[in-house]
């Protein structure tokens, strides 16, 4: 197995559910880049809470998250009128990162957020434009959809 890496994931047009651009001045139908952190089972553990126009602000935004990880404050509460527990990171008050999907179980989503807070310290940064994710329009963004309910 592989060490937890932080890949970036880019789309054009409509952005991921939740996340907002960190660019107040960001044009919406133009393009974004997130982060998301994956632990060496190639698991999607935790993601950032902004987009940003640009690879190098998403790669630039990671790194400053790392070097702050010892500030953040967690915060775990219920999502979609209290059938999911998700998670989220908070740095000087302000949301930074998130857990990557809603959690069933209460000790599952404090699993995750530890998993997530051990693999982003040693975390190897995949900060290559060209190995970047680009996300398919035909394709519903990660995180934001179940990928079973249409076939149940």
């Amino acid at each position: 197995m592989s060490d937890p890496r932080v890949v970036f994931l880019g789309g054009d047009g409509s952005t991921p559910q939740g996340l907002t651009f960190a660019d107040l001045a960001h044009d919406e139908s133009s393009s974004w880049v997130m982060w998301r952190v994956l632990t060496a089972n190639n698991r999607d553990v935790g993601r950032c809470q902004n987009l940003f126009n640009d690879h190098e602000s998403s790669v630039s935004d990671f790194l400053n998250f790392k070097a702050n990880v010892q500030r953040l404050e967690p915060v775990i509460s219920h999502a979609q009128a209290g059938l999911e527990w998700t998670w989220v990171l908070l740095l000087d008050e302000k949301p930074v990162a998130r857990s990557s999907r809603g959690y069933e179980r209460l000790r599952e989503c404090h699993y995750s957020l530890t998993q997530f807070l051990n693999a982003v310290p040693v975390a190897v940064v995949v900060d290559d434009p060209a190995h970047m994710v680009r996300q398919r329009r035909e394709h519903a963004i990660p995180g934001t959809f179940e990928p079973f309910a249409e076939a149940l």
